[in-house]
């Protein structure tokens, strides 16, 4: 039991020492750590701040979407009684799965409830809205749309199922893209980290080289470094976080007021709980996976076998 306690206390001093050293020294380079922390956050921040938009347009999709109704604008000609009996002839199809009509009393009543013209309407003492048959395809809604709008009688035919299918292209685009920005900044986060490394073991070659005529081994002469490494990371995980934060505060109202300028009660979800230590941890061990890129290779030049 003594033996295994005096190898941990062992143990635990010299990560104590290594960390304290890691800190030291980036204290004594200030510059070059800033640098490197400012170019890390930034990386982190602008793909965290890519995800943070596409959560809100996400949202803000989710409550624009539509149903899959398509709605038939009769001529002005055609009676309710005439549209009750176009869509009779398409209940009991099979490639329907409900139709209505929605009468101009109807059409007049929810115009003036949803709309600012309601008082310009009133001014023109008759309904000019047709009779509205509104039909919902059961599942591929390709021919039955085509259909309705060979209809002699149809006005005009409306399907905003279009508008969405082409808002979820966008909406997967964006999402792709992200993923590629994303690989493409956190290699730049890693290859700062890297680059910093790089220059400690530049400053400490001197140093290192005696340590290892002295037989320290790889581990521990890579120790401090790796801890310098995901210092630099957890600190520009910190900055970066930061940096989305004052971001969403300065640009919410400006954004929020146009969203609502159109009608919606659109509110911004709120981030995760979850988030702000997975984006820590996760820039810790990028800035531990870049120190070890460019230890490892230096202690690949200066010791051909490993110990």
């Amino acid at each position: 039991m003594s033996n295994s306690y005096s190898a941990f206390a062992a143990w635990r001093a010299q990560h104590a020492a290594a960390f304290r050293g890691s800190f030291a020294r980036l204290l004594r380079r200030p510059f070059s750590s800033v640098l490197s922390l400012a170019v890390m956050a930034i990386a982190l921040a602008l793909p965290l701040a890519l995800a943070w938009s596409m959560l809100q347009m996400n949202q803000l999709a989710s409550q624009v979407q539509t149903s899959r109704a398509i709605q038939v604008f009769f001529q002005p000609a055609v009676s309710v009684t005439q549209a009750k009996a176009i869509a009779g002839s398409f209940q009991g199809n099979a490639d329907v799965a409900a139709v209505t009509v929605k009468t101009p009393e109807q059409g007049l009543a929810d115009f003036k409830d949803s709309s600012a013209l309601a008082k310009a309407v009133a001014v023109l003492g008759e309904n000019p809205l047709p009779a509205v048959m509104i039909v919902t395809p059961r599942d591929d809604e390709t021919a039955l749309l085509s259909r309705l709008q060979a209809l002699p009688v149809a006005e005009y035919v409306q399907y905003d199922g279009i508008w969405q299918n082409r808002l979820n292209a966008w909406l997967a685009f964006g999402q792709r893209l992200l993923l590629l920005l994303t690989v493409l900044f956190v290699s730049g986060a890693v290859l700062a980290v890297a680059n910093n490394i790089r220059l400690d073991i530049a400053t400490r070659e001197q140093e290192i080289v005696v340590m290892q005529q002295l037989g320290a081994g790889d581990a521990y002469i890579r120790r401090p470094l790796l801890y310098a490494g995901g210092l630099l990371g957890f600190l520009a995980g910190a900055l970066a976080l930061g940096i989305l934060a004052a971001a969403a505060f300065a640009i919410s109202p400006e954004i929020l007021g146009l969203i609502r300028s159109y009608g919606s009660d659109f509110a911004f979800t709120p981030l995760p709980l979850f988030l702000p230590p997975v984006v820590l941890a996760a820039a810790t061990l990028l800035g531990v996976f870049g120190a070890r890129l460019a230890a490892g290779h230096y202690l690949r030049l200066t010791r051909p076998v490993d110990r």
